[in-house]
């Protein structure tokens, strides 16, 4: 299903722009460049109308979110949930506060800038109990920090609906008279107005980007952008953009100029409360079977972003999916592609998500000259809702921000520079929560909140696999696994290390749990993509009635596996060269995957498939990276 819809959105074929379009003309509605100063301008009148009604009811509904941010967070000072951060929750309480009397007096600005001071307490906050505390359950941690997201999307909300109430000024790029006469208007002297004649509002413009310090080049390229359309949903400041979506549409702007390769950035914030909601950074040739590269936002899943390509209009198979450590609704962060002839690479705030090698693409390379996109759009319709949610129109109309769109085209050799990657060996402790961590497949059954995560095993024999997004030449790797419950015959579920699963010539160090024994678990390993290392150890328990902590510890000594603390084995490096047994010694990854193994060994091995008490949930928690 995420293959067909890659290719149906990609090639342009999405109803749903064609319905803004129909809307559009209905409304009839010119092919204008609008912009907010201090009015707003009908497009179909050709007059100017105020806003203040707007802006007020904007304020209003600010100070509401507000207070909702206020109540959320007396109750949670006043019981002992709020002890691990309470000298940060009382400023943001007093914030709060401050930043409502600003309202009442008309300061919106000073009201925005206590709002920032919020945001950036309640980060710090969540950051202070991002791992497991001694002294608190894990249940009671999981209650804090959702209610802390709670009131941070309050805050959110309220900062979204000040930028309504006091809009920065945006500087006018046309006028009516200047571009509805002429539909085929170029740039005028300032390169600032560009028409496009096939559909109607459709002049969009940036006007300046800004540099990225990861390029040694001596001016990023300026693109002219265009909308595809709804040009009246979108506006534009500089190098920001404001995408709006409504019931009648959303917009979808691209460069005017293609380019063959270069490093690509944005900084984004998407829609808040936006399920169902999408919005896409990407590069498309935008021709008959496209090639594509790109970035989607699941609305329904504000935490994640989906990574894609495709190459002729083929995208199948192509997604990968990270679960990032913010919600990328609640502030701006940067999203960057670098794409030449021999690599794409996908980055989040500086931290490379995914690399792809042409040598290893295996369905092709992306080798068009292509446009930047952005884009936001209802996908309500797609599957049924059942891709990124459904939208509640009570939360809109929703808003995407897009700034600081930079473009380095053609890259020279040399001139980029990949940020360290986060698994250095200066690094110690990677920080629980694992993230970003990768969904390889089936994106939609692996469920994650804070500590924990969970894969689940479904009616249509789908199960998940996720893994960090690093690799580690060597450390203590923990996670707490409760097993699934009920008849779980032929199911197989891992806790493992992998230099790369699927290769030929994986090293592999594993915890598996056959579904015909839940009293036991196999320990494993390989080495060049040979196993055959099976050990089953007792437990002494039923996996699936409680939480145990399962470590594998793995150097260039030894492996141990421990379960709740207890060694149950050891592989040591010498004993197996004196056996002329090779020994792991490539950097791994952090996997956990559960699925139908019942077809290995025609059953002998994990057991016969029955499915009776489908679905199967595993769940994982508390994981933990020390390395090196």
């Amino acid at each position: 299903m995420h293959a067909t819809f890659i290719n149906q959105f990609y090639s342009g074929g999405l109803q749903y722009a064609i319905n803004c379009v129909v809307v559009a003309s209905i409304l009839q509605l010119h092919s204008v460049v609008i912009h907010i100063n201090e009015g707003s301008f009908d497009a179909a009148s050709g007059t100017s109308t105020s806003t203040t009604t707007t802006q007020e009811r904007a304020a209003t509904l600010a100070k509401s979110r507000i207070n909702d941010a206020l109540s959320l967070l007396t109750t949670l000072l006043s019981n002992d949930l709020a002890s691990k951060c309470k000298t940060n929750l009382l400023s943001v309480q007093a914030s709060l506060a401050q930043s409502g009397q600003y309202l009442d007096n008309g300061r919106i600005q000073d009201a925005r800038e206590q709002l920032n001071v919020v945001v950036n307490l309640l980060n710090s906050c969540l950051n202070s109990i991002a791992r497991p505390q001694d002294d608190i359950s894990a249940t009671t941690l999981v209650n804090l920090r959702e209610t802390i997201r709670r009131v941070s999307s309050s805050v959110s909300t309220a900062e979204e609906l000040l930028e309504i109430a006091q809009p920065p000024k945006m500087n006018l790029l046309g006028t009516p008279n200047a571009t509805a006469n002429n539909n085929n208007v170029k740039s005028n002297s300032s390169g600032n107005v560009v028409t496009n004649p096939k559909l109607a509002k459709s002049d969009f413009v940036i006007t300046s980007l800004s540099n990225m310090t990861t390029i040694q080049a001596s001016s990023p390229t300026m693109p002219t952008f265009i909308a595809d359309y709804c040009g009246d949903h979108a506006t534009v400041q500089s190098n920001s953009a404001i995408i709006r979506m409504d019931q009648s549409c959303g917009a979808k702007l691209h460069s005017t100029k293609k380019f063959s390769s270069g490093v690509f950035s944005a900084r984004i914030r998407t829609s808040v409360k936006g399920t169902g909601v999408i919005n896409n950074f990407y590069l498309s040739s935008n021709d008959q079977g496209s090639d594509v590269i790109g970035f989607d936002f699941l609305g329904n899943f504000p935490n994640r972003v989906l990574t894609s390509y495709a190459v002729n209009g083929n995208a199948g198979g192509n997604q990968q999916l990270f679960v990032l450590s913010y919600d990328t609704s609640v502030d701006f962060h940067s999203y960057t592609i670098k794409w030449d002839n021999e690599s794409i690479v996908w980055l989040a705030d500086d931290t490379i998500l995914r690399i792809l090698y042409k040598s290893n693409a295996s369905l092709g390379f992306p080798k068009k000259a292509a446009s930047i996109f952005c884009h936001t759009w209802d996908a309500s319709s797609v599957g049924d809702g059942s891709y990124a949610g459904k939208v509640n129109w009570t939360f809109g109309p929703f808003r995407s921000y897009f700034t600081d769109i930079t473009a380095y085209s053609p890259l020279v050799s040399g001139s980029w520079k990949a940020p360290m990657l986060a698994s250095a060996a200066a690094l110690s402790i990677v920080p629980v929560p694992m993230r970003p961590l990768a969904i390889d497949y089936c994106f939609s059954n692996v469920a994650v909140a804070a500590n924990d995560l969970s894969i689940m095993f479904d009616q249509a024999g789908c199960g998940g696999r996720f893994r960090s997004i690093t690799t580690y030449p060597s450390g203590t790797f923990t996670s707490r696994v409760k097993c699934a419950a009920g008849d779980t015959s032929g199911l197989l579920s891992s806790f493992y290390l992998s230099s790369l699963e699927g290769s030929k010539v994986q090293d592999e160090i594993d915890f598996e749990w056959l579904g015909k024994d839940k009293s036991s678990v196999q320990t494993n390993y390989y080495v060049n993509g040979v196993g055959n290392h099976e050990v089953q150890v007792p437990l002494g328990f039923d996996c699936s009635q409680a939480y145990h902590t399962y470590t594998i510890i793995y150097n260039f000594e030894q492996i141990q596996w421990l379960v709740d603390g207890r060694t149950v084995r050891i592989v040591t490096k010498t004993k197996e060269a004196m056996l002329n047994n090779p020994y792991p010694v490539k950097p791994v990854y952090v996997y956990a995957s559960v699925w139908n193994a019942s077809s290995i060994n025609n059953g002998g091995w994990s057991g016969k498939w029955h499915g009776t008490n489908l679905p199967y949930t595993v769940f994982f928690s508390d994981m933990r990276i020390k390395s090196p």
